[in-house]
């Protein structure tokens, strides 16, 4: 199988892509996306648009290589035709080994990743965990200063290093989700709604944590969210899906002046009304 390659270019390529859910319970198989196709070069940031039931996450965890990581067989994505790449690796025929060599350059944020922090570890050995887990051989006085220039970006002090996920906010979990992510110094990152859970005022934060990463690493970035500031913060290209199906795709700036399509018409005047209801967390 092949390894992958950091410098591929594109990054990302997905060719007629179809993805479903398998049949259980006496149930039909549930098509989540159909014939999608669409590259992203190496550097560039893209969002990922659409309703709920678009097919946005399904899409994001299959092109991250979590395909088969839920626990249930019934909510595996499988590939039902078409075929993805990411860092010159394809998905369609990822066996165990390439899976753990790609997933160590892949950073994944699923959407509930604030919320499922593993409870019984502190947040210092939370973000230890990816590196502990593939190597015992790192520099800790070097990943101790990335993970405090981390902490400050998002405004968390150190002393939270010490602190369970049950001590912590719900914007706090997320805020340590989201670095957690990155901790790998990935060079592709699919991001699932980074700022959910997190109130107005610490949502730049975590924005303001992303440019960062981006301006050391020019890591490729998909990132799905429905904060219109995140995306005009990061965001060069934009591609929005309905139903399973790519309806559109451009330029940030000119995909929501599309007057041919009242769908993407509907969605840029949703995310501009979006307002969020979270309480402001420390």
């Amino acid at each position: 199988m092949a390894d992958p390659i950091l410098t591929s270019d594109p990054a990302i390529r997905v060719s007629d892509l179809s993805l479903a859910y398998p049949a259980h319970a006496g149930g039909r198989a549930f098509h989540a996306v159909e014939g999608v196709g669409f590259e992203i070069a190496r550097g560039e940031v893209l969002a990922l648009l659409g309703e709920s039931g678009s097919g946005k996450s399904t899409l994001t965890r299959f092109l991250a290589g979590r395909a088969r990581d839920a626990g249930e067989k019934s909510a595996r994505i499988k590939a039902t035709g078409g075929d993805a790449s990411v860092l010159g690796v394809s998905l369609r025929r990822l066996g165990r080994r390439s899976y753990t060599k790609l997933t160590a350059y892949v950073g994944f944020l699923a959407q509930d990743s604030g919320a499922t922090l593993p409870p019984e570890k502190n947040v210092g050995d939370i973000l230890l965990e990816p590196i502990v887990e593939r190597s015992r051989n790192f520099d800790r006085e070097q990943l101790g200063e990335r993970i405090a220039e981390m902490m400050d970006i998002v405004a968390l002090p150190l002393s939270k290093l010490q602190s369970y996920p049950y001590e912590l906010s719900k914007g706090q979990r997320q805020r340590v989700a989201v670095m957690r992510s990155l901790i790998l110094d990935p060079p592709v990152l699919l991001a699932d709604e980074p700022t959910l859970g997190v109130d107005a005022n610490n949502r730049p934060r975590i924005v303001e944590l992303l440019r960062w990463y981006r301006e050391r690493s020019a890591a490729t970035m998909v990132l799905i969210s429905h904060d219109i500031g995140m995306l005009e913060a990061l965001v060069q290209e934009v591609l929005v899906l309905q139903e399973g199906r790519l309806i559109g795709q451009g330029d940030i700036n000119e995909i929501f002046r599309q007057a041919d399509h009242g769908y993407v018409q509907r969605l840029a005047q949703a995310l501009r009304a979006t307002a969020y209801d979270e309480i402001a967390d420390e």
